[in-house]
């Protein structure tokens, strides 16, 4: 592996363009970027000084310059990209949701074990200094015994009949856009859930448009959610301990800031200024783990992933939401 990691950019929607900037704050090289649409692959490379650019996602993952792949297609793609690249040879960071669905996520795991191809969710939540800094926290038991975790992912969309976000063709809805954010969070800190409540208002198009959910994890402690694209919500996490409560202030999944009150009310204010647009700590970890020559990611194992991709099924066989094909 070369010292310094050549990514290749598979899509070329606003989402591939932050990463762009967060892979060379990293240290990487963006080499590449491959749309089906070959003006559209131009017009980003142009955008953003790449030297080599393809009017196919097949092209791209031929060019042997290319070390490690950035999946930012729409969410249906997500699989099937992911596959393609771990069959060139090429390490993957594929956004987020990892797959429509945890058989899908399943066959990339065991395509990228039997490849010996290093393969991780981008869920840039978990490597956000605010986030690890609130584990710590939690791990030290500076909260004590964590009884209850609650979050909320929310914007006004606006999105029309065509938009992707409305779409099932797409993977559209908020749960697996929005909601899976949320549930990330309580799941880092408190596991699995051993039992899961969901509601949700389902748009003309037969997706999500807002849910809700309630889960109750081993120790009896739980966890609410909600995620939609009607409205705005303060996009705050609360993880309350019995010696204490952490106040994630908004953007809790790209948070500069916590707040922790104790018992008697007093506040101490954490601040973690991101110095950049934040993708970069998950680009760090994929390069990390590439020169050490490892094929997981220890801090966001697919295990971890996975175990999210079954939440989300379970949530969505309660709401009634299916994709084509399943």
């Amino acid at each position: 592996m070369r010292d310094v990691i050549n990514w290749g950019i598979l899509g070329a929607g606003n989402i591939a363009g932050a990463l762009v900037e967060g892979i060379r704050e990293a240290g990487g090289r963006v080499a590449a970027v491959g749309s089906r649409d070959a003006e559209r692959a131009a017009v980003f490379a142009g955008r953003f000084d790449i030297p080599a650019s393809y009017g196919s996602y097949e092209d791209l993952l031929g060019d042997d310059g290319v070390d490690a792949v950035y999946v930012a297609t729409t969410n249906e793609l997500h699989h099937r990209n992911t596959l393609d690249a771990i069959s060139a040879g090429k390490a993957v960071l594929c956004e987020k949701p990892f797959a429509l669905n945890a058989h899908q996520g399943e066959e990339m795991r065991a395509a990228a074990q039997s490849a010996g191809v290093f393969v991780m969710e981008a869920m840039w939540m978990r490597f956000i200094p605010a986030t690890v800094a609130l584990l710590q926290m939690v791990e030290r038991g500076d909260l004590g015994e964590i009884r209850a975790v609650a979050a909320d992912f929310s914007f006004q969309a606006n999105a029309g009949p065509e938009h992707r976000l409305v779409d099932p063709a797409l993977g559209g809805g908020a749960l697996l856009d929005l909601g899976l954010y949320p549930i990330s969070l309580a799941m880092l800190l408190l596991g699995e859930p051993t039992a899961i409540s969901a509601q949700a208002s389902i748009g003309p198009s037969g997706v999500d448009e807002q849910v809700a959910a309630s889960m109750v994890f081993p120790g009896g402690q739980v966890g609410s959610i909600y995620a939609s694209f009607l409205a705005d919500s303060p996009v705050e996490a609360h993880v309350v301990g019995t010696e204490g409560r952490a106040w994630v202030r908004s953007r809790f999944h790209n948070s500069e800031r916590l707040d922790v009150v104790a018992p008697d009310g007093s506040v101490t204010v954490h601040e973690y200024p991101l110095a950049g647009n934040g993708y970069r700590f998950e680009v760090a970890e994929v390069h990390r783990a590439l020169l050490a020559g490892e094929t997981e990611s220890s801090l966001r194992p697919l295990a971890d992933t996975l175990s999210v991709m079954e939440v989300l099924d379970g949530i969505r066989a309660q709401i009634g939401v299916r994709y084509p094909g399943e």
